[in-house]
């Protein structure tokens, strides 16, 4: 009886370590998953990918343009009056760049638009404006009688006019090409510019202004009001 008891407990032993190690083999040699048919297969993650900034085309440089923009005038409050003294030096070292800016600037003149109004005494007035940049910086006057160049100063008091405003257009172009810029300015202390003369032949006809530091050419605020109102 005890040696068959032995026997039964070694087999049982046996047996039981054939199960422990034919479970080990079969989870060790698991078939691979199976792709159903029709069935996509799971994406591999995305992998991270780090942004690079582009900047975008830095456009060329525009071309500086020599057009004084109007400034507003800083405030002081009320009562006081604040008055810019500019060295005398400095105004007269900036007038050959004042000079040379105002001749670069009479080559590159445009004709403007054409108006007639009527002067505080009823008077009949002509004129074109001279443009710059598509901006008024000077303005021509025209007799009323047969539309001819008026010297600066001369207002001839005619109430009737017969001077179609196409006659003047038509002749803004032959006027321009004219026009020189004599070698002498003045200076205009309420705008700091230094002004100077335009003739046509031997007559002075219109000016231009430079600001006070040689570089920048000022607008005609009064012809360009006007110009707008009233220009065809």
């Amino acid at each position: 009886m005890k040696k068959g008891f032995v026997v039964f407990t070694m087999m049982v032993f046996w047996g039981t370590g054939c199960f422990i190690l034919n479970a080990a083999a079969q989870q060790a040699t698991a078939p691979p998953l199976l792709v159903q048919p029709n069935q996509v297969p799971p994406a591999p993650p995305p992998t991270a990918v780090t942004p690079v900034a582009v900047s975008p085309p830095v456009p060329p440089p525009a071309p500086a343009s020599r057009m004084l923009q109007p400034v507003a005038p800083p405030f002081h409050g009320p009562g006081f009056t604040v008055v810019q003294t500019i060295p005398v030096q400095a105004l007269l070292a900036d007038l050959p760049k004042a000079e040379a800016t105002v001749r670069e600037i009479s080559r590159q003149l445009t004709p403007g638009k054409v108006w007639i109004m009527r002067a505080p005494g009823g008077e009949l007035e002509i004129k074109a404006g001279l443009l710059y940049e598509g901006v008024a910086v000077a303005v021509l006057h025209f007799s009323p009688r047969d539309g001819s160049l008026l010297p600066l100063g001369v207002n001839p008091t005619v109430y009737q006019s017969r001077v179609q405003i196409q006659t003047i257009k038509n002749r803004l172009d032959a006027v321009i090409r004219d026009l020189k810029v004599l070698p002498a300015a003045e200076f205009v202390e309420p705008e700091a510019s230094w002004s100077f003369p335009v003739a046509a032949g031997g007559t002075m006809v219109a000016r231009l202004k430079v600001y006070y530091d040689g570089i920048h050419i000022m607008q005609d605020y009064p012809a360009s009001q006007e110009m707008m109102f009233y220009g065809q």
